[in-house]
C-alpha cells in the first residue's frame, strides 16, 4: 500500500490505495469503492477461517445485546399502550361527568317548563277556552232590547216583546218611504254629476286630440325640413371626401413610385458591398447582404476548431473507456488469483489433516500393540 497524489487541478489530497491501484490515482471514487470491496472480502474469509465463527455462529454479545434491544422496545410499547389505556379510561370517566351534567341541566329544565305551565298555562287561562267551556250555558245572561251596543243589523225580535200601534207602524213606513225616495234622489243627482264630468271629459279630450294632431303636422314638417337639410349636408361632405381621397391617393402613389425608385437604385438591392459600414464603424442593420470572406473563412476555421476539439473529447472519453474496461478485468484477475489461492490453501489443510489421522490412527494401533505386547509379559 502507497500514497497517490490526485491529478485533478486545485485539488491536492493522498489516499492510501493498493499497489496494483497506483494508476487509479486520479479517480478516488473507483479506487475507494475497489478497496473497500476488498477489505468486506477479506473480512468474510477470515471470519470463514475461522472455526469458532464458522461454527457457533453468531456471538453472544451480539445476541444479548439484540435480546436486550428487543426488550427495550417490548417495555416502551408496553409503557405506550398503558399510558394510552390511562387516556381512555380518563376521557371516559371525563365523558360520564358530562354527560351526567348534561342530563341533569335537561332535566331542570324540563321542571322548570312543567313549574311554569302549572303557573300560566292552565286552560282556564287559554283564550279558546270560552268556546269549549263546559259552563258557557250557565254563565250566558240573555240579551237587553234596550242595550245601545246592538245596532240595526241586530234585527232582535223577542217573543216577549208587544207589537207596536197603528200609528207607529204608519209612521214607520213613512219614514222609510222617505228615505228611499231620498236615497233615490240622492243616486239621479249622482249620475247627472258623473255624466256632467263625462261630457266634460269627453270635450277636452277632443280638443287635446285636435292641439296633439296639430303639433305632430308640424313636428312632421319640421322633420322633413331637418332630413332635406341633412341630406344636402351630407352630400357637400361627400364630395368634400371624394377630393380628400383622390389627393390622398395621388400623394401615396407619388411617395410609393419615389420608395421603388429609392429601392431600385439602392446599393442595397445592387448588391454593391457585403456589409456597409456606418460612421460608428460597426455594419449598418439595413445595409447588411451577407458576410464577407474573410468572416466566412473564420467561421470555417471555427467549425474546424469544435469538430477537432469534440474528436479530442470523445478519443479521452474512449480512453477513460477502455482503462476502465482494464481495470475491470484487472480486477477479476485478481479475485480469481485471491480464490484459486484459497481453495489451494484448503485443498493442503484438508490434505494435512487427512495425513495427520492417519499419523494418530497408526500411533493409535502402535499404542495398542505396545500395550498387548506389555500385558502378555509373564514373569
Amino acid at each position: 500500500m502507497h500514497l497517490a497524489k490526485s491529478c485533478r487541478v486545485t485539488v491536492e489530497t493522498e489516499v492510501p490505495i493498493d499497489c496494483d491501484l497506483g494508476h487509479l490515482g486520479h479517480d478516488q471514487p473507483l479506487a475507494s469503492k475497489i478497496l473497500k470491496k476488498r477489505r468486506d472480502e477479506m473480512a468474510r474469509r477470515v471470519r470463514l477461517l475461522d472455526p469458532r465463527q464458522r461454527v457457533g455462529g453468531v456471538p453472544h454479545e451480539v445476541l444479548a445485546g439484540q435480546l436486550e434491544g428487543k426488550r427495550r422496545v417490548a417495555e416502551a410499547e408496553q409503557a405506550e399502550d398503558a399510558f394510552y389505556a390511562q387516556s381512555a379510561v380518563l376521557q371516559d370517566e371525563i365523558l360520564q361527568t358530562v354527560e351526567g351534567m348534561k342530563a341533569l341541566r335537561a332535566r331542570d329544565r324540563q321542571m322548570a317548563v312543567v313549574d311554569y305551565s302549572l303557573a300560566n298555562l292552565r286552560k282556564e287561562q287559554r283564550r279558546e277556552y270560552a268556546l269549549s267551556d263546559p259552563d258557557a250555558l250557565k254563565k250566558e245572561m240573555l240579551p237587553d232590547p234596550d242595550d245601545p251596543s246592538f245596532g240595526p243589523s241586530s234585527m232582535l225580535k223577542f217573543p216577549s216583546d208587544g207589537k207596536a200601534s197603528a200609528e207607529a207602524k204608519r209612521q214607520s213606513q213613512e219614514e222609510h218611504v222617505a228615505w228611499l225616495q231620498h236615497q233615490v234622489q240622492e243616486k239621479l243627482d249622482r249620475q247627472a254629476h258623473e255624466n256632467a264630468i263625462d261630457k266634460m271629459h269627453d270635450e277636452r279630450a277632443m280638443l287635446a286630440s285636435q292641439v296633439r294632431a296639430v303639433c305632430e303636422d308640424n313636428e312632421l314638417q319640421e322633420q322633413r325640413d331637418a332630413k332635406c337639410e341633412e341630406a344636402e349636408e351630407n352630400l357637400r361632405l361627400a364630395q368634400i371626401a371624394r377630393e380628400l381621397k383622390e389627393a390622398k391617393k395621388l400623394e401615396d402613389d407619388a411617395l410609393k413610385q419615389k420608395h421603388i425608385d429609392t429601392v431600385t437604385n439602392s446599393d442595397w438591392i445592387g448588391e454593391t458591398y457585403d456589409a456597409k459600414i456606418g460612421l460608428t464603424g460597426k455594419p449598418m442593420k439595413a445595409e447588411y447582404k451577407r458576410l464577407t470572406l474573410e468572416q466566412e473563412q473564420e467561421i470555417y476555421n471555427s467549425n474546424a476548431r469544435q469538430l477537432m476539439d469534440k474528436r479530442a473529447r470523445n478519443k479521452q472519453i474512449l480512453e477513460k473507456a477502455e482503462d476502465a474496461q482494464k481495470i475491470h478485468c484487472n480486477v477479476a484477475v485478481l479475485g480469481a488469483l485471491e480464490e484459486e489461492r484459497f481453495r489451494q490453501q484448503q485443498e493442503r489443510r484438508m490434505r494435512l489433516v487427512e495425513e495427520n489421522k492417519k499419523m494418530a490412527l497408526a500411533k493409535k494401533e502402535a499404542d495398542r500393540g505396545e500395550r498387548i505386547e506389555y500385558f502378555k509379559y509373564d514373569p
